[in-house]
């Protein structure tokens, strides 16, 4: 039997590299709703746009689609809109 000193570190179950940054937090109750409703929003402009016109968008045009300016917003956005295409 190994008993460890009181005074010896616990470790985390993730080791960190130094300066990287701080592995990705699961978000709140709150907040995983809220980005579900932008994922709905992309979801939902895809399904706006008439399909001829949706055919002919590019990706910087889809960008320009978006009214969110920065992650994690801007990104379940576009993963909302993507998932309309493809359904």
């Amino acid at each position: 039997m190994n008993a460890q000193s009181p005074s010896a570190k616990i470790r985390s179950a993730s080791p960190h590299r130094a300066g990287a940054s701080p592995v990705c937090k699961t978000p709140s109750v709150g907040e995983a709703y809220r980005l579900s409703r932008i994922h709905a929003e992309g979801w939902n402009a895809a399904h706006r746009i008439v399909g001829s016109t949706l055919d002919a968008l590019d990706g910087v045009q889809v960008e320009s689609l978006n009214p969110y300016a920065s992650d994690p917003e801007r990104t379940r956005w576009n993963a909302g809109f993507t998932s309309a295409l493809s359904s």
